[in-house]
This record gives structure tokens, sequence and C-alpha cells, in this order.
């Protein structure tokens, strides 16, 4: 009796280890992956479609945000500017959202690709918040104090996948 109670005890406490610690370990490993170009790692990683589902999501309600700040002149002119720019940025996140330029976001922060065996001249840290059991995000640590994009994994089975991309909505000059 008294092994089954030390088994149980031993398999919560590695539980609870793993639910703490997976988080990270999926982060390490994806940021590896990155390291190494590893386009297959990523793409079990990273929901790709969903990521620039949700990105596009994204920049479509910050375009008609901010068509509706400039106050567009008639109602066509807003329709015609609004399709304009999320017929672009939805081009812009097609050619932006791949292994490699994940890769490069992972690493160094930035979106833009580096050339093969040029190593990232300052590779970024990255925190972890929780929130549940079933989601955490990621956040570059930033020194100055700027809001940066985070990272949003939802957990898949025992695993994690990046799903999304959270960009911080942008301060207007007067705040």
């Amino acid at each position: 009796m008294r092994k089954l109670i030390v088994i149980g005890v031993l398999l919560v406490a590695l539980a609870g280890g793993w639910l703490f610690a997976s988080p990270w370990m999926a982060l390490d490993s994806l940021r590896d992956a990155a390291r190494e170009g590893d386009a297959e790692a990523l793409a079990e990683t990273i929901d790709f479609p969903l990521v620039r589902q949700n990105l596009k999501v994204g920049m479509r309600k910050e375009i008609a945000a901010a068509a509706e700040s400039r106050g567009a002149k008639g109602a066509l002119a807003a329709a015609g500017s609004e399709f304009l720019a999320t017929g672009f940025a939805d081009q812009v996140v097609d050619a932006v959202i791949t292994p490699k330029g994940m890769a490069a976001l992972l690493v160094t922060g930035s979106l833009i690709p580096r050339e093969e065996g040029v190593p990232a001249t300052k590779e970024i840290d990255w925190e972890v918040d929780r929130e549940g059991l079933g989601t955490f995000r990621a956040f570059p640590k930033g020194e100055d104090g700027e809001a940066y994009p985070a990272l949003v994994f939802k957990r898949s089975g025992l695993s994690w996948k990046l799903v999304a991309i959270d960009i911080p909505e942008r301060k207007s000059p007067a705040e």
C-alpha cells in the first residue's frame, strides 16, 4: 500500500513539474529549431495557416481603426482604401510568416531572415506568461519599456503550438 502512495505522489509531482516547465521547454525547442533553420520542426510547432489568419484579422482591425480615426471622406473612399490596404497587408503576412521569417523572429526579434551561414548578431531572450493550463504567451525581454509582439501558444495534446502573434496597439503620438 505504501508503494502505491509513494508512486502516486511521484506521478503527481512529475505531472505538476511538467505542467509548470512545458511552456519553457516548448519555447526552447522552437528557438533551437529556428537557430538550426529546421523548417520541419518549425512546422510541427507553428500552425502557420492559423498564425497567418490571426495576424491578418488583427491587421484588418488595425487598418479599419486607422481609417476611421482619419475620418475617411465618404463610405466609398473608406471602403476602397480599406480594400487596398487589407489586400496589401494580406500579401505582406503571407510573405513574412514563413519558416525563415519565423526563425528570424524567434532568434533575433526581426522578421527579416538572416543569410545562410551568417550568425545572429544579437539574440533576444523571451519571457513566458501563463494564461491557465492551455495557453501561454511569450514576450521578448525589452529593456526600453517598449511593447513587443507576443507569441501565443495553445496546448495541442501534450505539446504546444504557436497559433497567433499578438501585435500590441500602437500609441498615438499624443499619448
